[in-house]
């Protein structure tokens, strides 16, 4: 009898992780789901030996690492190596349930999203999360306070923790854009680029998913440049007025990293190629989820 063939591909982008990709790889597991899948690592350059453990790892799905490369979308670069026709980003401080994969695909195999998030709930030493904090309703501030879900279920920002997309649908929006360091944005820069091209992003309730922080080191400080990338976002998708109010806003809460003062060479190209494609236009998606621009 033929092996079934691999219907999904889990993404694992890693930096430096400490124990968190074996706990995520040994919960993945353990966890119940009757699809077939494999799990692609792309590891952006640890030095803490994170990956070391993959080379006597027992894992009964097909598993495999990648290197990452400067400049390349981590997770762009896995998904185009996958062999599922659905893939799904996960972090790697993740721990999962039974049943969660069937459950996050279903809207998509359903015809009633394109991408899915699931709900979380977060355990660990949560104190020592870095992130951007900023209060209010503007656009900054939505992206961090997920989520946010109308009543028909749709949800503007996916979640960087764990999302699911079918290849096709990945493809035709033009995949994970590159040059972003925080995993946050970039995911957001997707969500809103789905949106904007008449796609739905949707949350699914049903299954939620555990995160777990620790100490790792040497620390992450790729956190530290949300600021930059929310003006490529920004830049990318928004009008220059409320593109100069990002930047105005980002200066002030980070006047000590320089890098918010540059802006991608490419960015008026992928505007362009990215506006002829729209289906709505930035206003739209505030009205749609009540964010302030």
């Amino acid at each position: 009898m033929s092996a079934q063939p691999i219907l999904v591909s889990v993404i694992i982008a890693v930096q430096n992780e400490g124990i968190d990709l074996q706990t995520t790889l040994e919960s993945m597991k353990v966890s119940q789901v009757s699809f077939q899948y494999e799990v692609i690592i792309v590891d952006e350059g640890s030095v803490d030996g994170c990956c070391d453990f993959l080379m006597n790892f027992k894992f009964d799905k097909p598993l495999r690492k990648l290197k990452g490369q400067s400049g390349v979308s981590s997770r762009q670069l896995g998904a185009s190596y996958a062999l599922g026709s659905y893939i799904i980003f996960c972090s790697p401080r993740l721990y999962f349930e039974d049943g969660w994969m069937e459950a996050l695909l279903e809207p998509i195999q359903q015809g009633k999203a394109d991408c899915s998030t699931p709900c979380f709930t977060a355990q660990g030493r949560l104190e020592n999360l870095s992130r951007c904090e900023l209060q209010g309703d503007g656009l900054l501030a939505s992206i961090y306070n997920f989520p946010s879900v109308t009543e028909q279920g749709e949800i503007p920002w996916l979640s960087s923790d764990c999302f699911a997309v079918s290849a096709q649908t990945l493809k035709e929006l033009g995949g994970i854009e590159s040059g972003f360091y925080t995993k946050e944005i970039e995911t957001a820069e997707f969500s809103l680029r789905a949106w904007l091209l008449g796609r739905v992003c949707y949350f699914v309730p049903q299954i939620c998913l555990t995160l777990v922080f620790r100490h790792n080191y040497p620390p992450d400080s790729r956190a530290a440049y949300w600021g930059y990338d929310m003006i490529t976002l920004a830049c990318m998708h928004f009008t220059r007025e409320v593109s100069n109010r990002i930047r105005n806003i980002v200066l002030e809460s980070e006047r000590e990293h320089a890098a918010v003062n540059l802006i991608r060479e490419d960015i008026t190209e992928a505007r362009e190629k990215y506006l002829e494609q729209r289906k709505y236009g930035e206003e739209w998606f505030a009205n749609r989820f009540g964010i302030q621009l």
